[in-house]
């Protein structure tokens, strides 16, 4: 017993160190300079920079700053583009799924090429959407005024619009994967069932609420969790569409660490914005997971 436990052991210990050295040495880094004034002057000897306690989260959470004003705005607009992406992309992927789900000519074909918005590369599928949103010639305002839905074309790569615009590009890009694992799910759920509840009278509505969504519900839990996961450890769509500098309305903590700590070389300014940004993260997937918890217990 004690050789096949000693066995076990062996073979995860590549995983072990594997977390070890990509996962946790790089946090408890992170966490040490996110407590010094760590900077491009002090980065050759680390160990020496001025220790501030608790500074750089102070000036963090300080609307008076102009990092804490930047740092609160992008946490604002990250909860807004979170919220909004993973609604919006989850209803549609449900939709998706249930039509998908139906017995039809050319099912696999249909179903692989809907997943090509996900396959795409985020360089390429990023660049494409900021050439659509184009104010003069973008595909996007040419088809509002056509439908005429708009009278002038809309700006919406610089300004107020820019969130909007970042949103419509992620939703596009994620949906599909979302759409595959509730169809797996869906097909997980016996059609006998479905067919008992025809012979009791149950309408396609009663159907969907008391078979469909609870046999989904330990789906849409983890689909949830990926989703915020990465909708709000978003960057990649932010950088490709705007640039090193989205502006006010476009920019989110993780444009704005990078911005701090490999643009600005304030490494321990931007530690404490990517320490602040974790806490946030475990609070918001605990407080999700014990409500959803107990939601299922119910």
């Amino acid at each position: 017993m004690k050789k096949s436990k000693a066995l076990g052991y062996l073979f995860i210990l590549p995983a072990v160190l594997g977390m070890l050295f990509v996962h946790i040495m790089p946090m408890g880094w992170g966490i040490l300079i996110s407590f010094r004034d760590l900077t491009i002057r002090t980065i050759r000897d680390w160990t020496s920079a001025p220790f501030v306690g608790i500074q750089n989260f102070i000036n963090a959470l300080n609307p008076v700053t102009t990092i804490g004003q930047r740092y609160l705005q992008s946490l604002y607009n990250i909860f807004f583009f979170g919220v909004m992406t993973i609604s919006i992309g989850f209803v549609i992927a449900l939709v998706v799924a249930l039509i998908l789900n139906k017995p039809f000519k050319c099912k696999t074909l249909i179903r692989g090429l809907f997943l090509v918005p996900y396959i795409t590369p985020d360089s390429v599928a990023f660049n494409f959407w900021r050439f659509i949103f184009q104010r003069r010639i973008g595909i996007f305002n040419e088809m509002l005024l056509r439908i005429g839905i708009i009278r002038e074309p809309i700006t919406w790569l610089v300004g107020r619009n820019t969130m909007w615009a970042v949103i419509i590009a992620s939703i596009w890009k994620g949906w599909p994967l979302t759409a595959l694992i509730l169809l797996a799910g869906l097909q997980t759920i016996p059609g006998e069932i479905y067919e008992a509840a025809k012979i009791d009278g149950a309408s396609a509505w009663q159907q969907f609420k008391y078979i469909t969504i609870p046999y989904l519900k330990p789906i849409i839990k983890t689909v949830m969790i990926m989703n915020i996961l990465w909708n709000f450890h978003a960057y990649n769509q932010f950088r490709v569409m705007f640039g090193a500098d989205p502006g006010r309305y476009a920019e989110v903590p993780n444009t704005l660490i990078m911005r701090e700590a490999f643009e600005h070389y304030r490494y321990g300014q931007g530690a404490a914005l990517s320490v602040l940004l974790m806490l946030i993260m475990l609070t918001i997937v605990l407080i999700y997971l014990i409500f959803f918890r107990n939601k299922t217990e119910e």
